[in-house]
């Protein structure tokens, strides 16, 4: 009884300490709740300007202008990034080079958690601009010796002039356009002649096929003294350099019969049309060549066979001449579908030719190649590594890698859409080695680009519809 009793009081004592630790730690809470200061996660807000719905991440003015062209609704980002060529004292440059700077603005942040300085300008620039080294650009070339020849509508060839500007301008190439008849055939010559391209054109009734394998008589017909070389190409066959170009046909004895081409890089198109050279590559004839084929007996028996322009030129080399095809691995079909972004961002040197560009997948060639008018042609699609991880290559894209690529890395990823049952050991003939597409892979494509005086201004794009996309303008002058 007695001990029972004595326990009673401790037991009070005990809820009273219990009641006293709830009402402070209620106290406490209270406090923090209501008087502790709030870190919030930023909101982005919006505003529409100019037709334009602006993310409050954009705290600087965009080219308007430029979004419109581009058909952006929702903008998150816009920056600005000024890229001086310094011409290198040695054409000695490696394809890929490797800076310390970043390609976008860093964010350095003080103690209190805000930004220290406004990274940006007003107008979106980055306030350093970044010099790299290019190769000084070659001498003019002269191309003189080499006569191109294609088959395609007026509309086509009026289309593809801007894009044979950069290759066949100011160099004494001629094109010879054998197209459907067309009252407007005029206007096009005179656009031509503005671009500084020698153009002739020629109407004809024949249907395409016939008509496409038409091109190697009445190239062999226009041949000058000096032509050596004569090129049967589509109307969407772009060379990169003529200079490269000039080069790798230099490699050649152009005094004997040669037939030089591209295959398709997909093995299953190489099963259905055969070992011969791909018309999209360009299909380059010497003058013996051209003039064994233009005799009339062979030309008339195989202007009757019954297959495809390109191939046709294959059959009849393969049927009345002992020449066999010369398989030049720098002239690209390009039969790809869809996102071709690791053909052009692998790390090796630029094709000579590349095809396709205007249907199977969209590059703007004609586009891509502006930059070149300060930089010269070797600086298009060279690769710069910036610190942070961005690696641009110049005129397709801004990339960064899930899984950061070493030094060297000369696989092509392969990010293409199949074709004709193609699987990844098809391709290996022409571009191994392959690696698998990086699904986590940030990519910003080019989309447009104009000269601007003595610049270039060029646009990257990453599309983003929810979110906004996000928009790098690098603009490109000489040191």
């Amino acid at each position: 009884m007695g001990s029972k009793t004595a326990e009673k009081p401790r037991s009070s004592m005990g809820r009273r300490k219990l009641l006293r630790f709830v009402v402070v730690g209620c106290l406490v809470t209270t406090f923090t709740i209501f008087l502790w200061p709030q870190v919030e996660a930023p909101r982005v807000t919006t505003q529409t300007v100019s037709n334009v719905t602006l993310t409050s991440d954009v705290d600087c003015e965009p080219d308007f202008e430029a979004l419109h062209r581009l058909d952006v609704q929702k903008l998150a980002q816009y920056v600005r990034r000024e890229v001086v060529a310094v011409q290198s004292p040695t054409n000695v440059l490696p394809l890929s080079q490797r800076l310390h700077v970043p390609l976008f603005p860093q964010k350095s942040q003080d103690d209190q958690n805000h930004l220290s300085e406004k990274p940006l300008h007003d107008d979106c620039l980055i306030p350093q601009p970044v010099s790299v080294q290019v190769p000084p650009p070659p001498k003019r070339a002269d191309a003189s010796h080499i006569d191109f020849g294609v088959a395609t509508t007026l509309e086509r060839l009026n289309d593809s002039l801007d894009a044979f500007s950069h290759w066949a301008s100011h160099n004494n190439a001629h094109i010879f356009a054998l197209i459907e008849p067309d009252k407007r055939a005029h206007e096009v010559v005179l656009k031509a002649n503005r671009l500084g391209i020698n153009l002739s054109v020629e109407e004809s009734s024949e249907e395409y096929q016939r008509r496409y394998f038409s091109l190697v008589p009445h190239l062999a017909k226009n041949m000058r003294p000096e032509t050596r070389w004569s090129c049967v190409m589509d109307d969407d066959t772009f060379f990169l350099s003529m200079p490269e170009l000039l080069k790798g046909l230099g490699e050649y004895d152009d005094t004997k019969p040669m037939y030089v081409g591209g295959l398709s890089e997909s093995i299953p198109q190489v099963g259905v049309f055969g070992l011969m050279g791909f018309g999209g590559a360009g299909v380059f004839l010497t003058r013996p060549l051209i003039q064994e084929l233009s005799r009339p007996e062979i030309f008339e028996d195989c202007q009757r066979m019954d297959v495809t322009g390109d191939r046709r030129i294959s059959l009849c080399i393969y049927q009345y001449t002992s020449v066999r095809l010369t398989i030049d691995h720098r002239l690209h079909q390009l039969d790809m579908m869809g996102d071709v972004s690791g053909f052009f961002e692998a790390e090796r040197p630029p094709p000579l030719s590349v095809h396709h560009w205007k249907s199977w997948f969209h590059a703007d060639m004609a586009k891509a190649s502006l930059v070149s008018n300060v930089c010269g042609d070797s600086c298009l699609l060279r690769q710069w590594h910036f610190g942070d991880g961005w690696i641009l290559t110049n005129g397709f894209s801004v990339v960064k890698y899930s899984t950061e690529k070493k030094p060297g890395d000369r696989s092509m990823e392969l990010t293409w859409d199949s074709h004709n049952g193609a699987v990844f050991e098809s391709y290996l003939h022409e571009l191994g080695p392959l690696r698998l597409k990086d699904e986590g892979k940030i990519s910003y494509l080019h989309e447009d680009a104009i000269s601007d005086g003595d610049r270039v201004r060029q646009w990257y794009v990453h599309r983003d519809p929810e979110k906004g996309d996000q928009i790098l303008e690098v603009i490109w002058r000489t040191g």
